[in-house]
């Protein structure tokens, strides 16, 4: 389907309050949905954490930008040993039924590998937590058994009330959603908040959401199509709380970190999928302008997802 198609229904559905709902709703036909989340959510979650190296004991707490449509990234959190998940996002998407499918796929044995090492929790306490989070009526019990804070929608001043500093700060493809000025905030808080050993760690996608897997995907496009167009053209045709992605790269989110003196510890690029590579020639001049100096065009493109570990 042609991209063109996809943006003007999302621009549509983006004036409905209920429109994120319903550009939400095709992916629940597909019968393995829930079971697809908590696998996701699970391995994200933990790929992570390992990934972050970060050592924590009854005292740590985190914080999750972008809770979705799911809380079993907030919920694995605890089940390692934070003792507090702050999770936040821009609207409030959980609904309890969908929780209660998904959370019937978790058993200590579905857990990612190494799951059990590195919780601070023992085998047996981790078997008792997950009965009793099966057993949870609402949303209200389970965030009060875990001590789970949702807040939706929120302002950074509001995540202060929850914590001052945060052990742990973590997001899974959310920062390419956030407009600049967001991220700067992000970026700035982030560093007021993080621990003396605190670690953050954001996994982005760099690529065009129209180019992404599904029954709406435009097949003919490249995954870096979005960089041709100017900030107008782009804004019109997805400039709304649906549709909107930020279009920048990696070194983009280097260059903000060092504005605000956050340490790369890593970054892990990755090429997910079958590229089908755009003429670095037809990037726009929009897009270079938000790079420091001279940036390298195929540096933009590089690659379609990454991971990056700050502290």
């Amino acid at each position: 389907m042609n991209w063109h198609i996809k943006a003007a229904l999302q621009k549509i559905l983006a004036l409905s309050q209920i429109g994120d709902r319903l550009n939400h709703m095709p992916v629940l036909f597909n019968k393995k949905y829930h079971s697809n989340v908590y696998q996701y959510q699970t391995y994200e979650c933990f790929r992570k954490f390992e990934g972050s190296k970060i050592q924590i004991d009854e005292t740590s707490n985190a914080l999750e930008i972008g809770t979705g449509y799911s809380v079993l990234s907030p919920v694995c959190l605890a089940l390692l040993g934070f003792n507090k998940v702050v999770t936040v996002d821009i609207s409030r998407d959980l609904t309890f039924s969908s929780f209660r499918k998904q959370i019937e796929f978790m058993q200590v044995s579905s857990l990612p590998r190494d799951f059990v090492s590195k919780s601070i929790y023992s085998e047996i306490v981790l078997k008792q937590k997950i009965e009793n989070i099966k057993k949870v009526r609402s949303f209200d019990e389970l965030f009060e058994y875990l001590n789970i804070v949702y807040l939706a929608p929120y302002k950074f001043e509001e995540i202060e009330k929850e914590s001052l500093k945060f052990d742990y700060i973590v997001s899974q493809v959310v920062l390419e959603h956030m407009p600049p000025k967001q991220l700067e905030l992000l970026f700035f808080y982030t560093k007021k908040w993080l621990s003396e050993n605190g670690i953050a760690v954001h996994c982005i996608n760099f690529i065009d959401h129209f180019a992404n897997p599904g029954f709406f995907q435009d097949k003919s496009i490249s995954e870096f199509n979005f960089l041709k167009y100017s900030d107008k053209y782009w804004d019109f045709w997805s400039g709304n709380s649906i549709a909107y992605t930020n279009r920048l790269s990696f070194p983009y989110y280097v260059q903000l970190a060092k504005k605000y003196n956050l340490n790369v510890k890593s970054f892990n690029g990755e090429n997910y999928r079958k590229r089908v590579e755009l003429d670095t020639e037809l990037i726009h001049p929009d897009i270079l302008r938000n790079y420091n100096g001279v940036v390298n065009k195929d540096e933009i493109m590089k690659y379609q997802r990454g991971t990056f570990v700050m502290s």
